[in-house]
């Protein structure tokens, strides 16, 4: 409807004809402006409640899987290089307490280099152990670090639009102000058109 640009005088004052169509376009006009920030807000919350981060949540549970099969190596290599300890150690006092003849045999001298090749060999693989360890740390600390990044510019994507809906409820409020005293006129004027008694 277009706006009326002025009102036409009658016998006591203005057209009624013309207040009434006046009236339904302030009315048409605020209620659609009120139903396009009514839909806005939605949208905005819509993408509000959208933004929590599954990429986060999935790789929070990766990193988790990880970590729980390399404690489970470095549990299991703890566990060999105590065990090959304490076989050392109870060769050695064998070893000590052993006769002369038992010493002068050869057939216990390889099976205490074994040993000590597996203790060795254990070491390794905790050491290797613990490096994959710190290489999996260091990578979920990047991970989380660039997780944070992301969710510091969430933080401000979210600030924006808290902004915007902040601009355009006071813009609705501004329009339903200037609706509500666009209809103050009009029933000032309708009282002045009223028709005397």
């Amino acid at each position: 409807m277009a706006t009326p640009q002025n009102f036409r005088s009658a016998f006591n004052g203005f057209n009624r004809e013309d207040v009434a169509h006046y009236l339904e376009y302030i009315n048409s006009k605020h209620q659609s402006q009120v139903n396009q920030l009514t839909a806005e807000i939605d949208e905005l919350r819509t993408q509000l409640e959208q933004k929590p981060s599954e990429d986060q949540s999935e790789l929070v549970c990766s990193l988790q899987e990880q970590c729980v099969v390399l404690n489970s190596q470095l549990e299991e290599a703890l566990a060999a290089k105590e065990e090959l300890e304490a076989r050392c150690a109870a060769l050695e006092q064998q070893q000590t307490e052993s006769k002369p003849e038992f010493a002068a045999e050869a057939a216990p001298a390889p099976s205490v280099s074994e040993e000590l090749e597996a203790y060795r060999r254990a070491e390794r693989i905790e050491r290797e152990a613990r490096e994959r360890a710190e290489l999996v740390y260091f990578q979920a600390n990047s991970v989380l670090t660039e997780a944070t990044a992301k969710v510091d510019s969430v933080s401000g994507e979210i600030t924006d639009i808290a902004d915007q809906v902040m601009s355009q409820l006071t813009q609705l409020q501004m329009a339903v102000s200037s609706s509500k005293q666009a209809l103050q006129d009009a029933s000032s004027i309708m009282n002045t058109i009223r028709p005397n008694k």
